[in-house]
Formats: structure tokens, C-alpha cells, sequence
């Protein structure tokens, strides 16, 4: 690993390229190793990109969020799959990131064209355990679930 590493316009251009031309409509950049204790890396979102609701409990893990560039419409949801809480995070504020106990229901819906967030979370990662989706909403590759896209965003209008 690279004793330092940088997050400048370069990086960010990269990255939001690759976002837009990916099937998923995103793109992480890890400045971690997957068994780091400490997981940092940047989320590049696209317009329409899907991220199922999900919550980090059987390996019980706090989030934070900081938006660096673009919005992002933050949500958070009951344990019956309601929208709790709607939040906008911005890089122009005024608010501009959040933190997340373990087991909180969450998705977020990119509100401009591109965002780039820097995430932190503890680590190691581990796929088999790191999510848990909420059984009221499409998973990802789901035909439908543009229309989940559309109605989280309608909470931000």
C-alpha cells in the first residue's frame, strides 16, 4: 500500500468516468486492503444508479458518509421498510455527510448527474456478511426497480 494517497481532481475525473460508463452506474476506490480494520474509500454515484436498501447487522459495522462533490438524497428507513428520514447531502452543504450506527436501514438516490462520497466503515470486509437488504424493496437487476429510483428522488423535490 502507498504511504499516502492522494484525492485530487485527477483521481475524482477518473473515477467519475468510470462511474458513468459501468453497468451499475458507479464505482468504488479503495484506499484500504480488504483486511484493514479501517475500510476508506470513495463511492462515485451516477444519475439512476440503484442501491438497495441494506443494513450492516450480522457484522454490525458503523458507517460515515462525506459528500465530496454532487448530491446525494440519504435515506433511512423502520424496520417495516417506511422512509424514516430523508436527508440531502451536499458538497455545498448545508449538510454535507452522516454517520450511521451498526443495523441502521439505509439507501441513498444520486440527485445531481454524478457524486463522489468518501466512506468509512470498519473492517475487514467480508461479502458474505457485509449486507443485509431489506425484503420490501427490488434488489439490483431488478426490471421494476427504476421506479423505486424515481420515488426516492421524489422525496428530494
Amino acid at each position: 500500500m502507498l504511504e499516502i494517497q492522494l484525492i485530487d481532481s485527477d483521481l475524482i475525473g477518473t473515477l467519475v468516468k468510470k462511474a458513468q460508463n459501468a453497468e451499475r452506474k458507479r464505482t468504488n476506490h479503495n484506499f484500504h486492503e480488504q483486511q484493514e480494520v479501517y475500510q476508506r474509500f470513495l463511492n462515485v454515484l451516477s444519475k439512476n444508479t440503484y442501491i438497495p436498501p441494506h443494513r450492516h447487522l450480522s457484522d454490525p459495522k458503523p458507517e460515515s458518509f462525506i459528500i465530496l462533490e454532487g448530491e446525494i438524497g440519504f435515506l433511512i428507513f423502520h424496520e417495516n421498510g417506511d422512509v424514516k428520514e430523508a436527508h440531502k447531502l451536499s458538497a455545498n452543504g448545508p449538510k454535507r455527510g452522516i454517520d450511521l450506527k451498526p443495523g441502521v436501514w439505509h439507501s441513498l438516490v444520486c440527485l445531481s448527474e454524478t457524486a463522489v462520497c468518501f466512506e468509512g466503515k470498519s473492517g475487514p470486509y467480508d461479502p458474505t456478511v457485509d449486507k443485509e437488504f431489506h425484503p420490501k424493496y427490488p434488489l439490483e437487476g431488478d426490471p421494476n426497480l427504476i421506479e423505486t429510483i424515481k420515488s426516492f428522488e421524489s422525496l428530494f423535490v
